[in-house]
């Protein structure tokens, strides 16, 4: 199979891409030329029967000069072009797209004073064989200031406009005004920024209007020879949202998650997930750390991506906001399945596996789902074509549909504001103690209906104790008071005991206690028990020893279960020889679950058995191997991994990786994966490199994919 040519143009022939490749890597090993990067991809994806060829071009070319002392000019041109060539059993088609994006920025300085005047244009073209020919194109105008005086405050204001249409679907203006003040006096610090958004989507006649204004203010001082050190903080933001929609039409309502989580865990069913902040705190050009792509790019599936609701809202869409827009070729390939909890623990299946619709405009997956008014809900990745380039997830968005026909107004408007105290006291040499108060108060509305009245205070104190440099005791009590009339009330306890002794250099003991008791609307909520014990010894110069020991209890009565744990954990870390280390590790998460919600729950127990060997016979290299052993509810099985980074030359030429990794599981229907990775990258200069990537995923049910890339780069 071949990539076949298009009858229509699009930013230039293939060969008048390798011509502009070619030129462009001449002139900058020639001259001084502009050129920042050239790349050429060829990749070759086969799933079975199934066959993709990609073939991408880039060119970045930039340059920068100083008109005179005050005036300074950035110019910089981004192009790239991708063919896909897809052939199946069914069908076949020929995809193709292309980004053209100018840009030049003016900036001119006056002693304090700095302006900067941006022009960029994006334009996106794609012409898919079984689709229309679409051009997106987009705008920017932005003016921006900045103040700088010395000794007063810095001030910097901007406004943006843009447009966005494209020939069917987008016709979009959007206007961004910013303001930034910020200054530190010590003690003192403070900032302030106030934000508007004005976007008209005139194709649908939608009027959407943000208002955001957020200050903060520091205080931070040492008294008394540096005994006691104060910290207070002031808070405060307050964000409007109109959305103006015509008589008939649908509005959505936005409603604010109150915290996020995400992990790698292909047991959704029971998956207590980590905090993850990054995916709720609107900053949407910020990856939170999760990548959904193709394996071949770095993706990963199973990604179990979290939200928690506020008390008594309920959802029916989950938006997964993309750091950048997701090629149109590759956005149908993508599936999610969604679940839904009450403790973070165990999970309900809301929605099967499905694919959803991509918004290229708004850069995110649209997952319409049944109504949920759950705690918690999560979206897991299911399925993602293997040669997708990196995606990767910035913040995930709750939302609800508006009940009966619409309305011609949509608010939703919130405020926050807090204070934030802390004081420490080194009373002796041996002896600390502090306090620390948190105070917040939060309201929310929508269409002038109250959904969120918060007041909310926490406060502890806290002491350490190190009578010797062998021993060191923490003791920290808090309570936290969350009072919402329209919502919930809510109390948490907390008190935590932490003792370290260190009786020689090689051996350390650590013992902790935990117990939190939470209270919603007066009545028994959760209370965690949480007791753990480790002991760390060097047994030898070359060899460690690590044994932990937990009793975790948990008495869930909203859910009418009692969750016991007894977990032991074991590991040895060895050095065998110079070149040579070695780790064993041991866990054993023996747990039962008592009680009338116990009903239907999979047995959280599990077994984990994990063996790490790396070995380095020179610093060109590196081998490490893994083999992991995990049996829980889901079913047993052995994961084998291993990696080789050898790097042949002394000056580094030529840098090789091969990389092995095998999962299997026994359980009601036995399943084996291999995956096989292996990247030659040769260096022809400092500037330009060479690199061959082969990578396979063979199940031993279904197909298997086979993907091979070549790439040449270019950086002057």
């Amino acid at each position: 199979m071949r990539l076949r040519p298009s009858t229509r143009p699009l930013g230039g022939t293939r060969s008048g891409s390798f011509a502009i490749l070619a030129a462009s890597t001449t002139v900058a090993a020639c001259t001084t030329s502009p050129v920042d990067t050239v790349r050429s991809t060829y990749e070759n994806a086969k799933t079975g029967p199934n066959e993709v060829e990609t073939l991408t071009n880039l060119v970045e070319l930039g340059v920068q000069d100083r008109v005179g002392p005050d005036l300074e000019y950035r110019a910089s041109y981004k192009f790239v072009e991708s063919f896909q060539t897809v052939d199946t059993t069914a069908a076949s088609s020929d995809d193709q797209s292309s980004l053209h994006r100018p840009s030049l920025d003016l900036i001119a300085t006056s002693g304090a004073f700095k302006w900067t005047q941006l022009f960029q244009s994006q334009i996106d073209r794609t012409l898919a064989s079984n689709g229309p020919d679409n051009t997106l194109v987009r705008n920017d105008v932005l003016e921006k200031f900045e103040w700088a005086p010395p000794d007063l405050p810095l001030v910097t204001a901007w406004i943006n406009y843009r447009t966005t249409e494209d020939e069917f679907f987008v016709d979009q203006e959007r206007v961004e005004t910013r303001l930034q003040i910020s200054q530190t006096l010590e003690p003192f610090d403070y900032d302030y920024s106030f934000r508007r958004e004005d976007t008209d989507d005139i194709d649908v006649d939608v009027e959407t209007e943000r208002i955001e204004h957020v200050a903060r203010v520091t205080y931070q001082d040492r008294h008394l020879d540096d005994k006691v050190t104060t910290t207070v903080s002031l808070f405060a933001s307050e964000r409007d949202n109109t959305t103006d929609v015509p008589t008939g039409g649908v509005a959505a309502v936005v409603v604010q998650p109150t915290g996020a989580f995400a992990d790698v865990d292909t047991t959704p069913q029971i998956s207590a997930l980590t905090p993850n902040a990054a995916l709720w705190d609107t900053n949407l050009t910020t990856s939170a750390g999760i990548d959904i792509g193709g394996f071949s790019s770095g993706g990963q599936l199973s990604w179990n991506i979290a939200a928690q609701l506020p008390a008594g809202q309920s959802i029916d869409r989950v938006d997964l906001v993309t750091v950048s827009p997701v090629p149109a070729i590759y956005t149908n390939q993508f599936a999610f399945s969604v679940w839904a909890s009450d403790d973070n623990t165990f999970w309900t299946l809301v929605k099967s596996s499905a694919a959803y619709t991509y918004s290229q405009t708004n850069q995110r997956f649209v997952l319409s789902i049944p109504t949920v008014s759950n705690r918690f809900v999560k979206v897991v990745n299911t399925a993602s074509p293997a040669g997708a380039p990196a995606v990767l997830i910035s913040e995930i968005e709750l939302g609800r549909s508006a009940t009966g026909a619409g309305s011609n107004s949509t608010t939703y408007d919130d405020s926050i504001r807090s204070a934030t105290s802390s004081v420490s006291w080194r009373v002796a040499d041996t002896v600390t103690v502090g306090a620390d108060v948190f105070a917040q108060s939060a309201d929310a509305d929508s269409n002038g209906q109250r959904t969120r009245d918060e007041q909310r205070l926490d406060a502890g104190v806290w002491a350490t104790w190190t009578p010797t440099e062998k021993v060191e005791t923490t003791l920290r009590a808090s309570d936290q008071r969350i009072d919402d009339p329209i919502l919930r009330d809510e109390e948490l306890m907390t008190l935590l005991g932490v003792f370290s002794y260190r009786p020689i250099r090689t051996l350390d003991f650590d013992v902790s206690v935990l117990r939190s008791d939470r209270d919603v609307d007066g009545d028994d909520d959760v209370q965690n028990d949480i007791a753990q014990a480790l002991a760390s010894a060097e047994l030898l110069p070359t060899l460690r020893a690590e044994v932990s020991l937990e009793r975790n209890t948990t008495e869930d009565a909203t859910n009418q279960r009692e969750i016991e744990r007894w977990i032991a954990g074991a590991a040895l870390i060895a050095e065998l020889t110079s070149t040579l280390d070695a780790t064993l590790r041991a866990r054993n998460d023996d747990a039962t679950v008592s009680g009338a919600g116990a009903t239907g729950i999979p047995d959280p127990s599990e077994d984990r058995y994990e063996l790490t060997v790396v070995y380095r016979p020179s610093e060109h290299l590196i081998g490490e191997a893994e083999l992991r052993w995990i049996d829980n509810f889901a079913g047993n099985g052995l994961d084998q991994r291993l990696r080789v980074d050898w790097i042949p030359f002394g000056d580094g030429s030529l840098d090789t990786q091969f990389d092995f990794d095998r999962t299997s599981t026994e359980s009601f229907g036995d399943t084996q994966i291999d995956r096989w990775r292996a990247r030659v990258r040769y260096s022809l200069n400092p500037y330009a490199y060479f690199e061959m990537q082969y990578a396979t995923e063979i199940p031993d049910q279904g197909d298997s994919t086979e993907i091979v890339t070549a790439t040449f780069s270019y950086n002057g």
